[in-house]
Parts: structure tokens; C-alpha cells; sequence
């Protein structure tokens, strides 16, 4: 396993595939007033994979993706683009399986979409 925590791998693996003018948070913190696109990564559970050696997990995270735009349809329009950017992004990493992507409100301000992943790690020897 990394030094790094799996929130920390995944935002160092995802920032080159995605615009420069994006913001990565990789922790789950409150929305703040936004003035571009934000990516939050929310490292929500963890277990053991059964079929898998000892020392091996399985992670379940969000990532949100979230519009600036307080106007829900100017919001909602830039996230057609954004989420799917995001989606194609996340696919191309190995050994992260995107299960779900739903649209979701942050802080009843901005428009959202949480994209619903799962990845594995394992001890380092």
C-alpha cells in the first residue's frame, strides 16, 4: 500500500487526465463558494474482498463533480460535457470500476453529479 491515502492516489492519478482549470479536493469538505469546476473525492468504505489474498481491500468512493454556475440550467448545460469528461477520464484508470453516476445538489447551490467507484489495494510486502 502507498504512503499516500487512497483519496491521494486517486486525485494524483486523475489530475493529468483532466482540465488544468479544475479543482481537485481530495477530501470531503464543504462546498465553499465556487469559481470553477470542483472534483471532490470521498473515500466512503472499506472491506475485505473475499475472493482476494489477505492484505488486499476493497474501497468504495464518490466523486463529485460540481458546476459554479448558481443558474441550475447554465449549470446543468456545463455538466453534460463536464461529468461525461470526468466519467471517460475515470474509466481510463486501471483497476477502478465505475459503478454508478447520479446528479446531486451540493449545498442546495450547486448542481452536482456523484460518480460512484470502486478500487482495490494491497499490502505492500
Amino acid at each position: 500500500m502507498s504512503d499516500k491515502s487512497i483519496r491521494e492516489q486517486l486525485a494524483d492519478a486523475i489530475t493529468p487526465l483532466l482540465p488544468s482549470t479544475w479543482k481537485i479536493v481530495p477530501n470531503q469538505v464543504g462546498v465553499e463558494t465556487l469559481s470553477k469546476v470542483t472534483v471532490v473525492i470521498k473515500h466512503l468504505q472499506m472491506s475485505k474482498f473475499p475472493e482476494a489474498p489477505i492484505g488486499h481491500l476493497q474501497h468504495e468512493l464518490t466523486i463529485t463533480i460540481i458546476d459554479p454556475h448558481t443558474d441550475q440550467v447554465r449549470a446543468e448545460n456545463a455538466l453534460d460535457d463536464s461529468v461525461l469528461e470526468l466519467v471517460t477520464a475515470l474509466d481510463s484508470i486501471p483497476g477502478l470500476i465505475i459503478k454508478l453516476a447520479k446528479k446531486v445538489f451540493t449545498d442546495e447551490t450547486y448542481l452536482g453529479w456523484d460518480v460512484e467507484i470502486t478500487t482495490f489495494s494491497r499490502k505492500e510486502k
